[in-house]
């Protein structure tokens, strides 16, 4: 069995290959959530100050806006929760007070002393 190496000959116009005229940038190890900027007014460009990577505007106020929207919607959520909570909390203190003097009112009319402290 021949090996087929031997059959292939390169055709008389075929020249060399230029060097490739893109490259990739190498990325910086890690992960940047690119916290801080930059703001080039001259250039109108975003840069982040930590990594140094230029950022398309449009894209990264979006995603602040983005950002933004999503804690707001977490704060009114929370918000509702604490009111309610809150409501809560005074209707069960009304109660208490409630129970409480209703307590007095029987010990009152029964002549008889109920500790009922810590045991509520």
């Amino acid at each position: 069995m021949n090996d087929t190496t031997d059959n292939i000959t390169a055709l008389p116009t075929a020249t060399a290959l230029p060097d490739n005229p893109l490259g990739i940038a190498q990325r910086h190890p890690g992960f940047c959530n690119h916290e801080s900027v930059l703001l080039d007014e001259h250039s109108r460009t975003v840069q982040c100050a930590k990594c140094g990577a230029t950022l398309e505007p449009f894209s990264f106020l979006l995603g602040n806006a983005r950002l933004i929207e999503r804690a707001w919607q977490s704060h009114r959520e929370v918000s509702r929760i604490a009111k309610e909570i809150a409501e809560r909390v005074h209707m069960l203190k009304k109660e208490e007070l409630r129970l409480r003097a209703m307590v007095k009112r029987l010990q009152d009319k029964s002549g008889a002393v109920l500790d009922v402290r810590g045991k509520l």
